[in-house]
Formats: structure tokens, C-alpha cells, sequence
């Protein structure tokens, strides 16, 4: 499935995200730019404060290729310090601010993270977690503050050159019990992203305003900001979800644009909407789940009638993503829809390779091709060999393409639980439970569930001493084995698990039918 060229395939967008951003700015003007609840800066505002970051990062010796990690939510100042990594050449690598402190400590060694930047809230877990990384705070007091960083770094008039084939991001995937797994990206896919999310989010002006209340650690983050960056409009940040509060927020700050995973869309939903003013809105965004019936048809009814999904990845950019507005979601609801304006969609036997392309209706591996597709892998050259190849990503989902070139997602060929439109490896689940010294197998399955798409289950054979579940919880957190939202919701003990010919754990004996 191939689109037609549009005019940023004639190499008119942005070679860099540097570029794309200093151009937004200075279009954007003395106008609100990025905003939250406690600061609201201009395009010019908001780029005079990211030189002044910029500026405290190259006298505080960040050079070009060094990692900063982020711990920390969504704000302006966030994504101001964001952008300054980018004009000095720098590498963010945003973190789970609900990782556990094993897991966060190992990944900022995996990175090599130089500078470790994080919100009042985080604070106390970054400084616990730095070892060789100063950290800096995005708060206005302590000792540790932005302010007295600021002030430290005068102006820099001259900055290294940014060329397209520069690091730009490591975007944390979905990790393993192994090293974690970090997707790269360059400016040219980062601009690429940027450039083409106006036909994932049908926002052609600069008048539009989008409310992003995901953290910069999801690949949606960047999904969402970067477009609305490159058209020059307005992003509010809000990070403290409370349906009505956001309701409020959507409809006071004038908000035109709305992107949420379903999980949340049903909360929203169920919160009384019609009570609040929400003309404004223009696009009803939903990704990370496919939709549904009655979630296309309440958002109609109360938000407004331009429903809009899309496919996206952090390895493939918004360039590959595949969207579906209201025309298609009106007849097929649950459809993904068709690649954006240069993007390439292929399904393939899984078994085979690039070229074993499936007839239309039959169900195989989805691959995806365009000009934001991540390089590959940080450090395992193995799985970027293996995933990455000509320039297609191979996804490890599994769809169809209909007879009218639509795309249809029908689940993984791994063991991937897609859980609140956050992907999780079963495996990784399973290794963490089998610490428990009276665990001996465990199976863990995604079951359909109305609120999050699926629910993490797993099922339990002990050695005889183990029979509540909430025994195993405790162990969990008293150890930091997993993050909260990796807990299964449901723990089911048995005496045997269903096992295939080979041995291993048949994990479709263990769902319900």
C-alpha cells in the first residue's frame, strides 16, 4: 500500500528538528506558544529561554552526542530544556517517572547519561539515582534548581552545527528483564515526524491548540508535540489528569484538538462532557488501541464529529503512521485506517521475508516504511539487523489489508500485552514473579478487558507454601521487581500449566475462550 507524493517528498520540510523548531518560534511570534498551569511562554519567550538553557548546558560541558535523562512530566519548561538539548547537539532519553529505581538505574547506565534533569516530584528519586550524572532541577527553589543553572550559562552565541544524520532522541520502548531497549532517532526522522503529523491529526493551522497530558517518556509525546511545533500552534501541558479537571481545562483553554488513548477516552466519556463547553474541539484523537463501536459513535456524540485514529510506533515516526478519520471509522470502527502522504504499508507472511507480501484479507506481520523510521536500536545491533532492514520495520503486529487498502490490527505475533495502549512484554512479567522462592512456573496472558483493553493475568503453580495473591503483590513491591502498571490484575494458582509438544508454555490454553 503506497500513497501519492505530496510536496515535503520534494524535500521542503525541515531537515532538522533544530530547524523546524527555530522556524515554529519565530512564526509563532509573540503569541502563547507552550503553556501549562503555571507558565505560559511566546514563540519568541519560548525560544529565548531555550538558549538560555542551551546556553547553561555548553558551559556546564555538554558536548555534542551527550545524553541527558529526564525524570520528569510533561511542562513548559520540560520541553523547553527538550529543545535545548537539540540545538546543542545533545541526546534526551526521557524515563518512566513509574519505573522502579533498579530499572531506571539500569537504564541510565545503559545510556551513559551525562546530566540527569527532573520536576519537583521526581527529585528526590533522580538525586538517589545519580552516580557519576549531576542533576538539575526543574523546580525554583533548592540547590539543585534551573534558575542558578540558568544563571551559570550566560549566552552562548555559537553552537555546534546539527545536521540531519545527528542523534536526536532515545525513546524508551517496552522493556525486557535484559537492557532496556531504546529506539534511536535522528533530526531527519524527528523532523520527518514533525512535518507529517498534520495528516495524522488533521491540523493544518497555526490557530489550532492540542492538550498533552502523556509524559515525555511515551512515543505519543512526541507524536503529538512535535507536529503542533512544526504548524507553529499552541500546546498546552497538563499533567494532573482528573476527567472533570480536564474537561474544564479543554474547555477554558480554548483546546482544539484532543489525542487520548481509549483506556482514558471511556474515563472522559463517562464524566458528563455534555456539561461543558467543548465547540472549540475540532479533532477527537484516540491510538495505542483499536476502537470500537461505541467509542466512535460517544465521541461523535459529544465531542465533535471529526473522530480521528491512527498507527504508531516509537520505531516507525508519525512519517509511517497509518490514520483513519471519520469517513473510514464511520463504516469500520475499528479500522486503522491508510498510510499518511509518503508512508509505505505491507502485510507479510511473518516466516518469510520483505518480499512475501499476503493477498488482500489475509492476516500476516505489518511492516511499515517511511522517512521518520528509527535507524534502529541502541547497542544491539543484532535486533536492529533483524527488525530493521532497507528501511522497513518489521512491527510484530499482526493485520490485514482489505479489499478497499484499509489496515486492520489483529494482534502480536510475540507475547506483548497491550494493556491502557501501553505495550508489555508477558516474559519480562513472568521472570520477575518466578523470584518468588515459592513460584515455580508461571504463565501470564492478556485477557480483552472493557476499561484497558486487556488485563494482565497471570497463573500460578506454586511448591505447596503459596496461596494468596497477595502475598506475591507484596513481594513485588517490597522487591522492586515491576512498576505498578506491570502488576497482573488478576492472580489464578493452579496445579499444572497447559504445555506444548515441545515443552514450553502454550499460552492459549491459558485464556479464555
Amino acid at each position: 500500500m503506497k500513497t501519492a507524493g505530496r510536496e515535503y517528498q520534494k524535500g521542503l520540510f525541515d531537515a532538522t528538528l533544530v530547524s523546524c523548531f527555530q522556524r515554529a518560534c519565530n512564526e509563532r511570534g509573540d503569541r502563547e506558544f507552550f503553556t501549562d498551569p503555571t507558565l505560559r511562554l511566546s514563540g519568541t519567550d519560548c525560544y529565548d529561554q531555550t538558549i538560555a538553557f542551551a546556553s547553561a548546558f555548553n558551559k556546564h560541558g555538554i558536548n555534542k552526542g551527550d545524553v541527558i535523562a529526564f525524570l520528569c512530566q510533561s511542562s513548559v519548561l520540560q520541553s523547553v530544556a527538550f529543545f535545548a538539548c537539540q540545538i546543542v547537539g545533545a541526546v534526551p532519553c526521557c524515563l518512566h517517572v513509574n519505573d522502579t529505581s533498579s530499572r531506571l538505574s539500569k537504564t541510565l547506565e545503559f545510556v551513559s547519561a551525562k546530566l540527569i534533569i527532573a520536576d519537583h516530584a521526581n527529585l528526590d528519586v533522580a538525586q538517589n539515582l545519580a552516580t557519576k550524572q549531576t542533576v538539575i532541577s526543574l523546580a525554583d527553589e533548592g540547590a539543585s534548581n534551573y534558575v542558578s543553572f540558568l544563571a551559570g550559562g550566560g549566552y552562548v552565541k555559537t553552537f555546534p552545527q546539527i545536521i540531519s544524520s545527528d542523534l536526536g532522541l532515545i525513546l524508551l520502548s517496552s522493556g525486557t528483564t535484559g537492557s532496556p531497549k531504546c529506539v534511536l532517532h535522528t533530526q531527519k526522522t524527528l523532523a520527518a515526524t514533525a512535518s507529517i503529523g498534520r495528516f495524522v491529526y488533521d491540523c493544518p493551522s497555526p490557530n489550532d491548540s492540542v492538550i498533552v497530558t502523556m509524559g515525555p517518556s511515551f512515543a505519543a509525546w512526541i507524536h503529538t508535540v512535535l507536529p503542533f511545533v512544526n504548524i507553529a500552534g499552541r500546546i498546552h501541558f497538563d499533567k494532573q489528569f482528573e476527567p472533570k479537571r480536564f474537561l474544564q481545562t479543554i474547555q477554558d483553554e480554548r483546546i482544539s484538538v484532543v489525542p487520548l488513548v481509549p483506556t482514558v477516552w471511556r474515563i472522559v466519556l463517562a464524566s458528563n462532557p455534555q456539561e461543558f463547553d467543548l465547540s472549540n474541539v475540532s479533532c477527537a484523537f484516540f491510538s495505542g488501541e483499536p476502537g470500537s463501536t461505541s467509542l466512535v459513535h460517544n465521541l461523535t456524540e459529544n465531542f465533535c464529529s471529526n473522530v480521528f485514529t491512527a498507527y504508531l510506533a516509537s520505531e516507525g515516526g508519525n512519517a509511517s503512521g497509518v490514520v483513519a478519520g471519520s469517513q473510514i471509522l464511520n463504516l469500520s470502527p475499528n479500522a486503522t485506517g491508510t498510510p499518511v502522504p509518503g508512508g509505505e504499508v505491507r502485510v507479510i507472511n511473518p516466516e518469510g521475508g520483505l518480499s512475501d507480501t499476503l493477498p488482500t484479507g489475509m492476516i500476516g506481520e505489518v511492516v511499515v516504511r517511511g522517512c521518520s523510521v528509527s535507524p534502529g536500536y541502541l547497542k544491539q545491533p543484532d535486533l536492529t539487523a533483524a527488525r530493521f532492514i532497507d528501511g522497513w520495520w518489521r512491527s510484530g503486529d499482526l493485520g490485514l489489508i482489505d479489499e478497499k487498502g484499509i489496515l486492520f490490527i489483529k494482534g502480536r505475533l510475540d507475547n506483548q500485552i497491550n494493556t491502557g495502549a501501553i505495550k508489555v512484554s508477558a516474559e519480562e512479567i513472568e521472570a520477575a514473579l518466578l523470584q518468588h522462592p515459592d513460584i515455580q512456573l508461571v504463565g501470564v496472558v492478556g485477557e480483552p478487558d472493557a476499561q484497558w483493553g486487556e488485563r494482565i493475568e497471570a497463573h500460578i503453580v506454586t511448591k505447596g507454601n503459596l496461596k494468596d495473591g497477595k502475598e506475591v503483590f507484596s513481594f513485588i513491591e517490597d522487591n522492586e521487581l515491576l512498576p505498578r502498571h506491570l502488576w497482573p490484575k488478576a492472580i489464578h494458582f493452579r496445579e499444572k500449566l497447559p504445555l506444548g509438544p515441545t515443552g514450553k508454555l502454550y499460552r492459549k490454553g491459558l485464556q479464555r475462550q
